[in-house]
């Protein structure tokens, strides 16, 4: 692509291509992401079908599990990304020729894939890369990469093919949020397919979705939200209770962690049969994917990179609040946070 005078060092060579391109197979490939997926899954999703049909002519069926419940989520999905149908179950491998799955691995816990396939492809940037990835016939996972659509644009220039506005938009929308515009574990490769997505999306979708309107129930869930918060230091708690939709614990961890002084938000909320954590640290400080390994232990999975990491426990008849003040208990002693704690409010 040389729209923009800007380099962009792609490691995607055509032995690279090729490879993908014999994994896929005929066609159609499933493609598949994390539950309850965020704009940068969703954005990867539909790159790679683009690039699948684009270029090889394999066609693709993409279906995701969980909620989309975070307004701009919800807009991004009805307007920019469309083609992802929601499923309940499993679809029947048998009738694809390949199994791709975006911005996951198969064993982090976050999907209902936990088993390598004979035709398996991965794209990812998470941390850590899990013990499976090492069988899968087609895997790139660099955890150096600040989001996933970034990944797939280098595919997108290696296959020299341009996204179309609404593409861009979302590939764009999906950098922006996962790297909070370059300011987290962003990489030169992020950079760059920034400015170039920058140049090519639809201003107009891109604030239909930025813009998206939030209902009442958001701001209760948000003012309850802040009376549970409590500061330790430089370290920062929120219980949020139950939640109606499993990432507003991500949302409330990304307002927290711009609190004055502090250098990281720790967000828990309940969410059906599932406890929800996320974690959010200073761009210049601790790293949030070291951290949450910390926190989080069997039988819950966790992840992340740079600034920003989650991870999921399964409540299975638990104690709840002494489930929580182990977690607190080893979040604080990673920080190395000591005390009661003030109220936020």
């Amino acid at each position: 692509m040389t729209d923009l005078n800007i380099h962009l060092n792609n490691p995607i060579d055509e032995a690279r291509m090729e490879s993908l391109r014999k994994t896929a197979g005929r066609g159609p490939v499933l493609i598949l992401t994390h539950d309850n997926p965020d704009p940068d899954a969703l954005a990867s999703g539909k790159a790679l079908a683009f690039l699948l049909r684009k270029a090889w002519d394999i066609p693709s069926r993409l279906v995701y599990n969980g909620l989309v419940a975070r307004a701009e989520n919800q807009s991004m999905l009805s307007h920019l990304t469309p083609e992802w149908e929601y499923s309940w179950t499993l679809p029947n491998l048998k009738d694809y020729s390949a199994v791709a799955q975006v911005d996951t691995q198969p064993g982090a816990g976050n999907n209902r894939l936990n088993t390598v396939q004979p035709a398996h492809i991965v794209i990812d940037h998470h941390h850590p890369i899990r013990d499976m990835i090492d069988t899968v016939p087609y895997a790139d996972v660099r955890t150096d990469i600040g989001a996933t659509v970034s990944m797939l644009y280098q595919y997108l220039d290696a296959a020299r093919l341009q996204p179309d506005p609404l593409l861009a938009t979302a590939m764009f929308y999906g950098l922006k949020t996962d790297t909070r515009g370059l300011s987290r574990g962003a990489s030169p490769t992020d950079e760059v397919s920034f400015v170039r997505l920058l140049h090519r999306l639809d201003q107009r979708e891109l604030s239909r979705v930025e813009l998206a309107s939030l209902g009442r129930e958001y701001f209760r869930s948000f003012s309850r939200g802040l009376h549970e918060t409590r500061i330790y230091g430089q370290a920062v708690i929120s219980r949020l209770g139950d939640m109606e939709q499993p990432d507003f614990a991500a949302e409330m961890a990304d307002i927290l962690i711009r609190l004055h002084g502090a250098q990281a938000a720790l967000c828990l909320g309940l969410h059906r049969d599932t406890l929800h954590i996320s974690l959010r640290t200073e761009p210049m400080g601790q790293d949030a994917g070291l951290i949450i390994q910390k926190v989080v232990v069997a039988p819950g999975k966790a992840g992340g990179h740079g600034s920003m990491a989650g991870g999921q426990i399964p409540l299975e008849g638990q104690d709840v609040e002494a489930l929580l003040a182990s977690i607190e208990k080893r979040f604080l002693e990673a920080m190395g946070e000591t005390g009661e704690g003030v109220d936020l409010l």
